[in-house]
């Protein structure tokens, strides 16, 4: 369990919720079917194998505090994008699991948020740049957020290695009505992707939050 005081005020509900799967569960477990559960949500009933396989370890209540969760952080991302603001409330909590739990199979940690609007503003701002931009080890997507503040719609694509960075970065993006596509692949090697998630096609045609699992 993560104590409230090591969580920031923002993620404390959250916090609270997540905690109350750990009695029967390993936090790094959760936390990756939490992604799952989320993706598959807002894949439109295109996933429901994927997500009737993870909920079945689950009692009924815990899959209703998996809704609740994901519920508080819908929340905050829609009162960022009000403000012209983003947020990384998934890298965010990841984190903290990671310094929490040294032995269990999480451990990353990203780029501070003013460090990516410094990197997306000198870099970005002011440029003559075609409309794509690519991260080849994105992590939970930050820069990728970061430079669609900067410069409004441009197609963003990230790559990761990590299962558990992709589903976050892909959520991200969706949450943050950002149009692209996410893999979760090596970039240096450039084998085939485990996993790709298309996040909001065609959005400016019908403002459907999407995310397309292939």
């Amino acid at each position: 369990m993560i104590k409230t005081q090591d969580v920031p005020r923002e993620l404390r509900t959250f916090n609270s919720l997540f905690n109350k799967l750990c009695y029967r569960h390993d936090v790094s477990t959760i936390f990756d079917d939490f992604l799952t559960l989320f993706i598959c949500c807002f894949a439109r009933g295109t996933q429901e194998p994927w997500y009737f396989e993870t909920i079945k370890r689950y009692k009924k209540e815990e899959i209703t505090t998996f809704a609740h969760m994901m519920g508080d952080l819908i929340i905050r991302y829609h009162n960022a994008f009000l403000a012209n603001d983003w947020i990384d409330p998934l890298g965010e909590y990841y984190e903290i699991l990671a310094g929490n739990y040294k032995k269990s199979r999480l451990g990353q940690f990203f780029t501070p948020k003013s460090i990516c609007d410094v990197m997306s503003g000198l870099t970005l701002q002011g440029a003559d740049w075609d409309n794509k931009i690519n991260d080849c080890a994105c992590g939970s997507g930050r820069l990728l957020l970061s430079a669609n503040r900067t410069t409004k719609d441009m197609y963003h694509i990230g790559q990761d290695l990590d299962m558990i960075c992709a589903k976050m970065a892909a959520i991200n993006l969706c949450m943050h009505q950002m149009k692209g596509e996410i893999h979760c692949m090596n970039s240096i090697t450039m084998t085939a992707p485990r996993k790709s998630f298309l996040i909001n096609p065609k959005f400016h045609e019908h403002k459907t939050l999407l995310i397309i699992c292939k």
